[in-house]
This record gives C-alpha cells, structure tokens and sequence, in this order.
C-alpha cells in the first residue's frame, strides 16, 4: 500500500477539522527533518506550508501587497509563491487519475466530494506533482497541525476567532504587542516540542539579482565606448502571463521577457526571453551590450519593472550610464501588451520547446 500514512493523516485531518480551529491568521512554524522552516497557513479547505525564508518572504509579500497593485504585479507575486500545497477536499470527478490512484491505493476511503490532492508550488513554475521527499515533508507538516490542534486548545484556542494570545501569555514573552511571535514546533519522538520564533516580516524582501563586470578589460571596452548625446534606451523585464514548456523536464514554467525600446524613435529594439530570470539574467546583460555595438551606447536607460533597476545600476556605474526609473509607465505598458499579443499569437503547433524563441527578431528591421 503506497502512501497510507499521508492519506491516513490528510482524513484525520479532515475527521479533526483542523481548518475550523486555525485561519490564514495563524502562521505556524514546523521544523522538516533538515530542520527547514515551513511557515502553515491554514484556509478552508486547504493549507500551504512555505519553504524556508523564500516561501516566507513570498507569503508576507501576498498578505501585506497594497491594494492599488496592477493585474500583472500581482500575478508576479502570486508566482513567487514557494510552498507545499495540500488541497483536502476535492470532488472525486474533479481529481486527477494520479491523485485518485493514490488515493485508493492508500486504502483510506474519503467521501465522494473530499479526497485530497497534494502538490508543490515552487517559484515561477505549475504548481507540480510531489516528491517522495516532499511526502515526507508534508506527513510531517500534517502530523504537526494535528498536534498543534491538541496543544493549543489546552491554550483556550478551539476555534478560528481565538489567537494565540493565552499561549503567549503563558510564556511571559516581552513586548508582545510590539513583536509578532509564532509557534514553531520540531519533532520530539512521536510527539512534537514547541517553542517560538519572532516574525521580522521587515528582515524578509525579494532579493533581485544584480550585474556587474567582472573582467576588467570588458568594463573598459564599454566604460571608453562614446555615448550618443541624448540617447535614452528604456528596458523592461518582467514575468510573462502564461506558463511554457521548458527545454528540459516536462514542468511549465513561466519565463521572463526583456523588451529594449528606443523611446525617441519609438522602435523596439530587442524582445528576449529566459526561463529562469535568476540563473539567466547575465544572457539579458549581454543582449544588453550587443545592442550597445548595434544601436550606440546610451547616456541613460530608464528601467521598468521591479528587477530592472537592482539588475543595473551597478553595471550603469560601471561603464557609465545613467540607470533611472521609468516615467512613461503607460506606453511601456501597452507595448508589453503588444508583445505578448504577438507572442501568444503563435499558433500552438509552433515550437514551444524552447523559451528562447527567435521568432521577434524581425523588429529590427523595421
């Protein structure tokens, strides 16, 4: 039998409706075996345990974002999401054959309208299916919330309107109106130790890679390059709205665009994309610098998008550019739009294999 104690844990789970004592308000710290943070909130229905400081980071960036963001900003932000997902109550002709053979290979028997369906959600990628690894994790996490439920009703916390606050007080903790602690529990035996962290949600931030040369003969070659008086180039990265098939594996992803625009011709220059921004911002750097030898090099660029601004303004330094924000928001937003219009124009038989599709390169020879 398969996965029993998962399944086994995911009904008693549901027999102890755990999503009846802690809400999305809850934050719980469990410790995994290697003594990663999984930071629990708990939903109807549903909880997402975030992995380590990114989860968390991402986690607080979704609960605290403002209320003006923009339909793209926050999709972005609810791509960045890092997290073990565990969705407890899903109708069996709405399951996946994989997730139904699981199911009934565990032995457990779950009502028609709630079998559980586990998943990983990992920054800028499909939520997929788990590792063995992950399963550990996530008999770990439920076996945790099950305790937890125990634990703090001796704390006067049975249902979702109760804090944590009995329990808080039970500590003698300092300055608990001005800090914000959560529980953290690690696997004691069979039982589980509990003790308290504080939450710095200020400490956590997006960390957004930065360029800078490294080769100092490069640096001069760009530094001694004139600029055009006058030339403004304006760059724009960000995340594209629709998941592709990367080169490898069988996992969607979501990759990311650079579009270069020439704002005073009104020409887009160069439209590039990556699957994954992190590992592959240095290729952008250099498409970057080919357009320098094609176009001149400019006395400014003006950035958009969060990461465009922390990716060169060392490099700007360097081989001095001006590296500013962007104010023509609108007309940058709306050649975006143009973009992804043409890009998802594709008809889907066209080669979605590779991200770095070389079918823009003819705005150039416009």
């Amino acid at each position: 039998m398969k996965h029993t104690t998962l399944y086994e844990l995911a009904k008693a789970y549901q027999d102890a409706s755990i999503d009846s004592v802690f809400s999305e308000n809850d934050l719980i710290c469990i410790l995994s075996e290697e003594q990663i943070p999984y930071y629990v909130s708990v939903v109807d229905s549903a909880f997402a345990a975030y992995r380590g400081e990114k989860g968390l980071t991402g986690y607080l960036a979704l609960s605290l974002q403002d209320e003006g963001i923009s339909e793209m900003e926050n999709l972005d932000l609810q791509e960045a999401q890092e997290c073990l997902l565990g969705i407890m109550r899903t109708a069996k002709e709405n399951l996946e054959e994989s997730d139904l053979r699981a199911a009934e290979e565990s032995g457990v028997l779950f009502s028609e309208d709630a079998y559980p369906q586990f998943r990983i959600k990992e920054q800028y990628k499909v939520p997929w299916y788990i590792s063995d690894k992950e399963e550990a994790d996530l008999i770990l996490i439920l076996r945790g919330l099950l305790f937890a439920k125990e634990y703090f009703a001796s704390f006067k916390k049975t249902k979702k309107t109760n804090t944590f606050s009995f329990w808080l007080d039970s500590l003698q903790l300092e300055e608990t109106d001005k800090k914000e602690y959560i529980p953290t529990l690690v696997k004691k035996g069979d039982s589980f130790s509990v003790s308290v962290r504080v939450l710095q949600d200020e400490a956590y931030g997006f960390y957004y890679p930065q360029a800078f040369f490294t080769n100092e003969d490069r640096q001069l070659q760009y530094k001694r390059m004139k600029a055009k008086p006058g030339k403004i180039m304006a760059l724009a990265i960000g995340m594209m709205v629709e998941p592709m098939l990367p080169g490898k594996g069988e996992r969607p992803v979501y990759p990311f665009y650079s579009l270069a625009y020439d704002p005073q011709s009104h020409q887009v220059l160069d439209v590039f994309l990556v699957e994954d921004y992190e590992q592959e911002h240095g290729k952008i750097i250099s498409r970057l610098l080919e357009l320098f030898e094609k176009e001149g090099k400019p006395q400014a660029i003006h950035c958009y998008g969060k990461r465009t601004l922390p990716l060169l303004s060392e490099l700007g330094k360097q081989i001095g550019i001006m590296v500013v924000c962007g104010n023509q928001k609108e007309e940058m937003d709306s050649l975006i739009q143009d973009m992804f219009r043409e890009l998802y124009e594709i008809p889907h038989d066209h080669d979605h294999h590779s991200c770095n599709h070389e079918h823009h390169h003819h705005h150039h020879e416009e």
